[in-house]
């Protein structure tokens, strides 16, 4: 019939909480105008109280009733219908750009990703502006707790931070109409000579980089986040991209230095990346936190958490920027090896970038991802795997806190705590997550008089250890989860990972 359409819509599917590849995506962008918020996620957030309970009408979903929301997406087609991340000012031009959320929800989605949450937070501030950091902060922190409410959650990505923290604006172009003219000069006949084409518009601009006081802002920032989620979620990964550095900074002579967070929750990419396809944005680079999320993503449901996301191409990219250095650190003494800046007691600062960062780099094969670490200092924690491992066992373990809520404690709730915990270790052993001939060799689980004392008892907690070895290039784990009386689960020796070091002021110590 003429006029009339038909939109095939599914309701939101509650994920299972353990899975270890669902991203949520805190930033801004602009919605789409005329978009209409599809019905399932409409009542999926009624029904789970972020809106009034009242029955669902298409226009009273605004783009203000939005900001703050998390959003269920499913595919890039569901974004992009609901926001238009095209339509990004930029300042002094009537020309728009693509805004970073964007980008890095359609990198998450083409590498593998199979969903996401995304929240709102407002239009994006105009390309080449300085942000208003003191509004836009309590914003953003707010927007990231909105993980502490979403159990499936894995992965936190903050693809607006880069730009969030500089000092200033990129310098803008000059007048793109007086292009550049050669002489005219003779040429031998049946010579070709191929003029460099005017570059325009966005991709003319200078890309965001940061100098020490951003990147010493950056940090503080970044320090501050994952403060936020440990204090609900230890067991979420915070993935970022390494800033661009301006010329006379520190991190443009070892990123390792600028770079001062040391947390098994954090990884962090570098370089950019430079796609295949056309974008708007400065320089035509694109921050690389989107595509690490989509290949870590695609790697879990292929192999499972555990296995590291290295080796995997990023669709559509055809170079880096900064191309990584064939020395890929800077040692104070030119008599150390490689193999003694490796040793635990080195500054990590010495590390070679694929030991700290998620390095995406050429091969003979194109541009891969050449390591898959955590910015932790331990080398038990230095794995993404591992941390990812960690996480999803952390989830799993407050489903089982959850069921044992209302049992009385004693003998018989350890007993029943142990038992649960076997049976989850065993599948993960089963399943290729854990290194051993036997489950006895794989894993150990201990919950008793040992691990719970009576204080522990008086305080209405459980505490089970648990130590297992991953299939990684670490002998073991060893951690302590403690099953309170409302059914939540704390990693209790998790403060020994909350490493991130004291960021000095960028004047208080310099390069060699």
């Amino acid at each position: 019939m003429r006029g009339l359409s038909f939109e095939t819509t599914r309701p939101v599917a509650r994920a299972h909480p353990a899975r270890a590849d669902i991203a949520l995506v805190v930033g801004w962008t602009t919605r789409r105008p005329g978009a209409v918020v599809p019905r399932p996620i409409a009542e999926w957030l009624r029904a789970n109280g972020h809106v009034p309970d009242r029955r669902y009408e298409a226009h009273d979903w605004t783009d203000r009733s939005l900001r703050g929301l998390p959003l269920p997406i499913d595919d890039w087609p569901t974004f992009d219908a609901l926001f238009d991340w095209h339509a990004r000012p930029v300042k002094d031009s009537a020309g728009t750009a693509d805004d970073w959320c964007g980008l890095a929800l359609r990198d998450f989605f083409a590498n593998g990703g199979r969903k996401a949450w995304f929240v709102p937070l407002g239009r994006p501030w105009p390309l080449g502006a300085v942000p208003d950091r003191d509004v836009r902060r309590a914003t953003l922190l707010a927007g990231i707790r909105q993980a502490w409410t979403l159990d499936e959650v894995a992965l936190v990505l903050v693809p607006d931070l880069p730009e969030f923290c500089i000092d200033a604006p990129p310098p803008l172009p000059g007048d793109p109409r007086m292009a550049p003219t050669a002489p005219e000069v003779f040429v031998e006949c049946g010579t070709e000579v191929f003029a460099t084409p005017a570059v325009d518009g966005v991709r003319r601009l200078r890309a965001p980089r940061l100098d020490d006081h951003g990147f010493f802002r950056w940090n503080t920032l970044v320090d501050e986040i994952r403060a936020t989620l440990a204090r609900q979620r230890r067991d979420v990964m915070l993935l970022l991209a390494a800033p661009l550095a301006t010329r006379d900074s520190q991190a443009a002579k070892a990123l390792g230095r600028a770079v001062r967070i040391e947390a098994s929750q954090v990884q962090c990419a570098t370089p950019w990346l430079k796609p295949l396809r056309s974008v708007r944005t400065p320089e035509g680079l694109v921050p690389p936190d989107g595509a690490l999320a989509g290949l870590v993503a695609a790697s879990v449901l292929a192999h499972g958490p555990v296995r590291p996301a290295s080796g995997q191409a990023p669709q559509g990219v055809m170079a880096v920027e900064p191309q990584p250095r064939d020395v890929e650190w800077r040692a104070p003494d030119r008599n150390r090896t490689s193999a003694d800046l490796r040793r635990p007691g080195a500054s990590r600062a010495d590390w070679p970038l694929a030991e700290v960062f998620a390095l995406f780099g050429p091969t003979a094969d194109g541009i891969r991802l050449l390591s898959d670490p955590s910015l932790s200092a331990l080398r038990e924690w230095r794995s993404a795997g591992v941390v990812r491992l960690l996480g999803q066992l952390l989830r799993t373990a407050r489903i089982v806190g959850a069921t044992l809520v209302f049992e009385p404690a004693g003998e018989a709730l350890w007993a029943r705590v142990r038992d649960r915990f076997t049976d989850l270790l065993t599948r993960y052993w089963q399943a290729g997550a854990l290194r051993g001939a036997t489950a006895d060799d794989a894993f150990t689980v201990r919950c008793d008089r040992g691990t719970t004392t009576q204080n522990d008892i008086d305080g209405g907690r459980v505490v089970v250890q648990v130590e297992f070895a991953p299939q990684a290039a670490i002998e073991s784990v060893r951690v302590s989860l403690a099953l309170a009386e409302d059914g939540s689960v704390h990693w209790q020796d998790a403060a020994a990972l909350d490493d991130a070091v004291r960021v000095p002021e960028p004047d208080e110590e310099t390069l060699p």
